[in-house]
């Protein structure tokens, strides 16, 4: 189960994220969604939610309501508090087909039940902030293993607190440098490192860099 050291309540909910264009807008409107679906169904209002959140109600409200991006904190404490994984909340886009095929000799068919095919732009998101963005590479978090795409922004840090969630990560920065904190401990890494850990333990990634950084990480079973 995800868990995460939260910020004072006045620190979660601070000024909104903007909503930059109508893909966004659809993509938080569909987490809003998804989230008070969850929420129902558990039988919480929006005050007990917020409560085991440490949060304000009206911070669930704009965020059921897809009219702000919850900080990649709040998330954590509304997957913690609804005992779902973070990544039940990707979101595919409106304009992606769910359904994948394979291609023998230029001719589409039905692809194996054993095989799935993401194609680059049909990836599941989760855009808190223009400058932290994860694409979930497997089809779904039903499998032994999760594979998520993450850009980092200049400078940016993901989470601000140490976080943990069960299982083993790896790690291998595709593009830019990155600064791992695991544990205490640091470790920098640059295009083409990898690195190994137990989830388990508190950690974060920042991009010290002054470039845009890409990482995928690998995560088993499937917890973020």
């Amino acid at each position: 189960m995800a868990n995460s050291k939260l910020l004072p309540d006045q620190s979660l909910t601070a000024s909104p994220a903007p909503v930059a264009d109508g893909t966004r807008t659809a993509r938080l409107r569909a987490l809003g969604s998804e989230i008070r679906a969850l929420r129902r169904g558990l039988g919480l209002s929006t005050v007990a939610l917020a409560r085991r959140c440490d949060v304000s109600p009206s911070l669930i409200s704009q965020v059921e309501r897809g009219l702000t991006a919850p900080s990649l904190e709040v998330l954590w404490a509304i997957a913690r508090a609804l005992a779902v994984p973070i990544g039940t909340f990707f979101q595919a886009d409106a304009k992606s087909d769910a359904s994948l095929t394979a291609v023998t000799d230029g001719r589409a068919a039905p692809a194996a039940k054993s095989v799935d095919v993401v194609r680059a732009g049909e990836r599941k998101r989760l855009g808190l902030t223009p400058s932290l963005t994860y694409q979930l590479l497997s089809p779904d978090l039903q499998h032994r293993i999760e594979l998520v795409w993450v850009e980092f922004g200049p400078g940016e840090e993901g989470p601000l607190e140490p976080f943990t969630h069960a299982g083993e990560e790896q790690m291998v920065v595709i593009q830019g440098e990155m600064q791992m904190w695991i544990d205490s401990q640091t470790w920098e890494l640059a295009a083409g490192d990898a690195i190994t850990f137990d989830s388990s333990v508190p950690h974060r990634a920042m991009n010290r860099g002054s470039v845009p950084a890409i990482v995928i990480a690998a995560i088993t079973p499937p917890s973020f």
